[in-house]
C-alpha cells in the first residue's frame, strides 16, 4: 500500500510538472558596429603598442589576475560605453558586487546605452524581481537561457517541479562575457558575485580572466548574438514569475535604484580607495593601453542548440590543440574529472615527451564536494597516465592576493580555467576539465596565439603550483598516494574537516561522475 501510494505521488508530481519547452523565435537584435568617432575610447585605442601599419587580425590583451582589478575593469567598461553593452553570464547574484554592476548598467541605460543581458536560469531563484525591473527600462533587455518552465522561489524546488524536463534543464549555459561598444571585452572564469572578486565573507575564489580590444571583440560580439538570437534566450517577462512578490514590477525605478544602492554601498569605500570613478577612466585607459600584449585570438564556443547535438564543439577543439602540443600543457581547472579520452590523450602525449601539470581543488578547498569525489575516482589514473597533480591549499601563503583586505572568507578555493600550451598559446575561458563542461554545458573561451601573453599567464599562475600554495600529489610504486607541501607530507587527502570526509565518502557510493 505504501509503495503504491509513493508511486502514485511521483506520477502525480511528474504530471503536474513542467510542460515541454522548445526554442522559438524572438525579435532579433545584433551587436552594434564599432563607432569610428567615439572619443570615449581614444585614450585606449590611440595608445596601444604599435604593431605596424597593418593591424589586421591583431588583438591586445591584459590579464586580470585578481578580483579587484577584474571588477575595476568591468566598471571602466560600463562607464566608458556610449552605445552598447552585452553581458552573458552563468551566474549573477544580487549581492554587493552584483548590485554594483546592475546599478552601473542602469546608469548606462539612462544615458542612452543599449544593454542586453543574457543569464542562465540555474541560480536566478529569488532574483526575478530585479530582472523584471531592469527589463522595464526601455534601453535594457534581459533574456534567460533555457528557463525552467515552473519557476519556484528556490533552486531545489525548481528542479523538483521540472523533473520531467531533466534532460533539457541539465544543459546549462556556462558562458561568461562582457562587451562594451564592440570595442572591449572581458572573457574568463568569473561569474558576477562577491566571491569571484575577493569580497566574499563565507567563500572566496582564486579566478582569472582577460580584457581585450582589437579583432577578437567583433568575433565575441557575433558569438553573443548567436546565443541571443538562438530561440533558447527567452525575454524575462515571458517566463513564469507567479511565485515572486509583485511589488517590484512596473516602472518604479526609484525603488530599484534604492535597493541596488543599499547593497552596492558596501563597496563605496573600496571604490574610493582604488579611484573607480568615471572621471578617472580616460587616464586609466591611457595608462593601460601601452602595457597590453598583442596576439591573434580565436573564439571557441559551443552551439546553443543542445537539442540537436551535444554541446561538445569546444571540447573537440581543445582536445585537438592538446594533441598539437610538443612540450608542455599546464592546466588550471576548478574541477577535474578525467574521462577515458582525456586519460588516453595524456598517455599518448606523455610518451612523446609532453609534460602535463594540473592545478585543481583539494577536498579542503573545493566548494562542490561532489565534484571532488568524481575527481578522486580518477586521481590515481591521472598520475599513472603521466600527469602531475597539484591540489589547492586553502591556507596558501598567497591567498591574501585574491581577497580584498577585510574580506578573508571562511573558505577559499580555485575557480580559474586556463590552459597554457607549449610556449606560444594560451586558452582563457569558462570550461572546467570535466564531463559537464565537455558534453552538458555550453562553454566559450579565447585561444590566443602570443608567446608574450603565454609567458605572462605562466608567470601569474606559477606561484599557485608552489608547495606553499598547493599540495603536490605523488603515487608510490606500491600504489599509495601522498600529499607534499612545505609543511610536510600527508598520507591521506587533506579534507578541511571530518564532515567533508564523510560527505565525500557517501557521495562516492553513487555513479555521479558523468554529471560532474
Amino acid at each position: 500500500m505504501v509503495l503504491a501510494a509513493t508511486a502514485g505521488f511521483f506520477v502525480l508530481l511528474l504530471t503536474a510538472c513542467a510542460t515541454p519547452l522548445m526554442p522559438h523565435d524572438e525579435p532579433a537584435s545584433f551587436a552594434m558596429p564599432v563607432a569610428t568617432n567615439n572619443a570615449s575610447w581614444d585614450p585606449l585605442l590611440s595608445n596601444l603598442p604599435d604593431e605596424g601599419a597593418d593591424r589586421q587580425g591583431v588583438s591586445w590583451f591584459s590579464i586580470l589576475n585578481t578580483g579587484q582589478e577584474s571588477l575595476y575593469r568591468r566598471l571602466a567598461q560600463i562607464d566608458t560605453a556610449t552605445q552598447s553593452i552585452d553581458g552573458q553570464y552563468f551566474l549573477w547574484l544580487e549581492d554587493a558586487v552584483g548590485s554594483l554592476l546592475f546599478e552601473r548598467l542602469l546608469m548606462a541605460a539612462e544615458r542612452g546605452v543599449r544593454v542586453r543581458l543574457l543569464l542562465d536560469d540555474s541560480f536566478l531563484a529569488g532574483e526575478d524581481s530585479v530582472l523584471l525591473a531592469m527589463d522595464e527600462h526601455p534601453n535594457i533587455s534581459v533574456r534567460i537561457y533555457n528557463p525552467f518552465v515552473v519557476r519556484q522561489d528556490s533552486m531545489t524546488k525548481r528542479y523538483i517541479e521540472n523533473l520531467n524536463a531533466f534532460s533539457r534543464t541539465n544543459h546549462r549555459m556556462h558562458n561568461k562575457l562582457m562587451v562594451a561598444d564592440s570595442t572591449t571585452a572581458i572573457v574568463g572564469g568569473r561569474n558576477i558575485a562577491d566571491e569571484y572578486f575577493g569580497f566574499g565573507k563565507e567563500l572566496n575564489f582564486r579566478d582569472f580572466d582577460v580584457v581585450t580590444t582589437g579583432d577578437a571583440v567583433p568575433e565575441l560580439s557575433k558569438g553573443f548574438d548567436v546565443f541571443w538570437n538562438s530561440g533558447w534566450a527567452f525575454p524575462v517577462p515571458e517566463v513564469d514569475h507567479k511565485y515572486i512578490h509583485r511589488d517590484r514590477q512596473g516602472t518604479d525605478f526609484q525603488l530599484l535604484r534604492t535597493d541596488l544602492r543599499n547593497r552596492a554601498a558596501e563597496l563605496d569605500q573600496w571604490q574610493s580607495s582604488v579611484r573607480a570613478h568615471p572621471q578617472n577612466w580616460p587616464a586609466d585607459w591611457q595608462t593601460l593601453a601601452p602595457t597590453m600584449t598583442a596576439g591573434k585570438a580565436h573564439l571557441i564556443q559551443d552551439k546553443p542548440h543542445f537539442e540537436t547535438q551535444a554541446p561538445a564543439q569546444l571540447a573537440s577543439r581543445i582536445h585537438q590543440e592538446t594533441l598539437n602540443t610538443n612540450e608542455e600543457v599546464i592546466a588550471v581547472t576548478a574541477y577535474l574529472v578525467a574521462t577515458e579520452g582525456m586519460l588516453e590523450t595524456i598517455r599518448q602525449q606523455s610518451e612523446k615527451g609532453v609534460g602535463f601539470r594540473f592545478l585543481t581543488n583539494s577536498l579542503a578547498s573545493n566548494n562542490h564536494v561532489a565534484a571532488h569525489t568524481a575527481y578522486r575516482h580518477h586521481r590515481r589514473a591521472l598520475l599513472q597516465a603521466g600527469a602531475g597533480l597539484h591540489e589547492v591549499r586553502p591556507d596558501g601563503t598567497d591567498r591574501a592576493l585574491y581577497e580584498v583586505p577585510g574580506y578573508r572568507a571562511e573558505q577559499f578555493g580555485l575557480h580559474g580555467k586556463i590552459l597554457i600550451l607549449d610556449n606560444d598559446r594560451v586558452f582563457i575561458g569558462t570550461p572546467n576539465l570535466d564531463p559537464r563542461s565537455f558534453y552538458l554545458n555550453t562553454e566559450m573561451g579565447l585561444l590566443i596565439e602570443s608567446p608574450e601573453l603565454n609567458a605572462q599567464v605562466r608567470k601569474a599562475v606559477q606561484p599557485n603550483f608552489s608547495m606553499s600554495n598547493s599540495w603536490r600529489v605523488q603515487l608510490s610504486d606500491e600504489g599509495s598516494l601522498s600529499w607534499h607541501s612545505d609543511d610536510g607530507t600527508l598520507k591521506r587527502q587533506p579534507a578541511g574537516g571530518f564532515g567533508r570526509r564523510i560527505k565525500d565518502f557517501f557521495i562516492g557510493l553513487f555513479p555521479i561522475d558523468s554529471e560532474m
